[in-house]
């Protein structure tokens, strides 16, 4: 294997199966470890349970709220159609990676600053500057998909890859366990923080953690092979990527699946609020909550890298589709679970008090912990097996362009929440459930196809 002059280019062979097994080793340690640090640092700023409960301490209207999920969605989905043209003929992916993540570590450190100046003082226009750099983080997350993506399938034989995401995800669910406990500290009055001076350390937290999960993915080595650079137009690159849904029914099929995913879970930003102004939960209840979907990360990924391991990835999109449909049908059911708080081990000196209320509809983060994962695992390793290798930016911004319109629907379930109340918009997103466990089960063996 002939080395570069720098420490982080190598020239490796095209096939990540025919790749040095202790360099596999070490690019897959460093991928762990970078998945614990980005998984700590999205849960100490998580859209779906932390950014929620804070833009409802600025403002009263469930479109803000649900304005939060869309720009995470949106700013996900759209930067990656121009950048995945611009980097696919490059030989080096990894400067536009460390580019991307070190503007939004920067960005969460000046959202922290202006927390702490502005979050207490002028909330309306806080509330204004927090949306725009927060999109701009989003954003800047999206671009680093597709470097990251196209790096992770050239050091990981697909193999292995199902079985790394989930021991990635393992291991981020470890952090996110302990990111959840600062939350629960931060949040609650034995901290001694008031607001918003306890969501700007948050945020603090969040900028550094992913400070550092760039440098640890930085010291991977980078393989670096022949490639012909050619720019296409834009047009003609757009052209490409819709042909890609005329001419591979299995990439069709997963587009249309993560479209129907979207609208089952439409209410999942929702879900906290919810619980704090309907069923009358504490705030504290944020941190508890943030724990229990980690720690059903971390039992759940223990499975996954089994399952897919031996089953394959599509049983992952199989499985995960199923408990998402129990995740959102919880909330509908905790209206009738009775709220009476009782403390069953007090005769042995123990005052721990169990509310089955809280309990039962802590379930619905245990199902989506479960859910996610297997989603999450199954979908990338899913694509990386469709996609020829020197396509895989394509097929993977593709992929996430196609979600774009599902960036609006935190939005519109906003709007639902402030016209119908959220139960019925919790009804709604159920109704997709059918038509998703439809789809997944029409996915064909994407390794099968592989190696025909």
């Amino acid at each position: 294997m002939r080395e570069f002059s720098s420490a982080h280019w190598r020239r490796v062979p095209a096939d990540p199966d025919e790749t040095d097994p202790s360099e596999v080793r070490r690019n897959s340690r460093l991928l762990i470890l970078n998945g614990g640090l980005v998984f700590m640092s999205m849960t100490l700023a998580s859209s779906d349970m932390l950014l929620p409960a804070f833009v409802q301490s600025l403002t009263a209207s469930s479109v803000a709220v649900g304005l939060v999920g869309a720009l995470m969605r949106i700013g996900w989905a759209w930067p990656q159609i121009f950048i995945s043209r611009i980097i696919e003929g490059r030989k080096r992916k990894m400067p536009f990676l460390l580019l991307a993540g070190g503007m939004r570590s920067t960005v969460w450190l000046v959202i922290a600053g202006l927390t702490y100046l502005m979050g207490g003082r002028q909330p309306f226009y806080f509330l204004c500057c927090f949306m725009v750099l927060y999109a701009i983080s989003t954003s800047m997350m999206g671009i680093w998909n597709v470097p990251w993506m196209d790096i992770v399938g050239k050091v990981v034989p697909p193999r292995d890859r199902s079985r790394l995401f989930a021991v990635r995800r393992l291991c981020g669910g470890i952090t996110a366990m302990a990111a959840g406990g600062v939350i629960t500290f931060v949040l609650s009055d034995r901290s001694g923080i008031a607001f918003p001076a306890n969501y700007a350390a948050l945020f603090a937290l969040a900028g550094l953690g992913n400070a550092l999960s760039v440098f640890v993915f930085s010291r991977i080595r980078e393989p670096v092979g022949p490639v012909r650079y050619l720019l296409q137009p834009l047009s003609s690159y757009l052209n490409s990527g819709l042909r890609l849904l005329k001419n591979d029914p299995d990439y069709r099929r997963l587009c249309g699946m993560q479209l129907l995913w979207s609208f089952m879970m439409m209410g999942a930003p929702f879900y906290v609020p919810y619980a704090i102004t309907d069923l009358g939960f504490g705030l504290v209840y944020v941190g508890v909550f943030v724990s229990v979907m980690q720690v059903s990360t971390v039992l759940s990924n223990a499975l996954w890298a089994h399952v897919g391991h031996r089953k394959g990835n599509r049983a992952l999109l199989v499985y995960g589709s199923y408990l998402m449909a129990l995740s959102v049908a919880i909330p509908l059911l905790a209206g009738y679970v009775p709220s009476q708080s009782f403390a069953p081990l007090s005769n042995w000196g123990i005052e721990w008090a169990f509310d089955p209320h809280v309990a039962f509809f802590a379930l619905t983060f245990v199902f989506s912990g479960f859910a996610s994962s297997a989603m999450f695992n199954g979908r990338m390793a899913y694509v990386l097996e469709l996609a020829p290798e020197n396509r895989r930016p394509t097929y993977t911004s593709f992929l996430n362009m196609f979600a774009l319109p599902q960036g609006f629907l935190p939005v519109l379930a906003g709007l639902l929440v402030a016209w119908i109340s959220y139960r019925p918009m919790f009804w709604i997103a159920l109704l997709f459930v059918p038509p998703t466990v439809f789809f997944v089960h029409r996915l064909g063996d994407a390794v099968s196809r592989r190696s025909d």
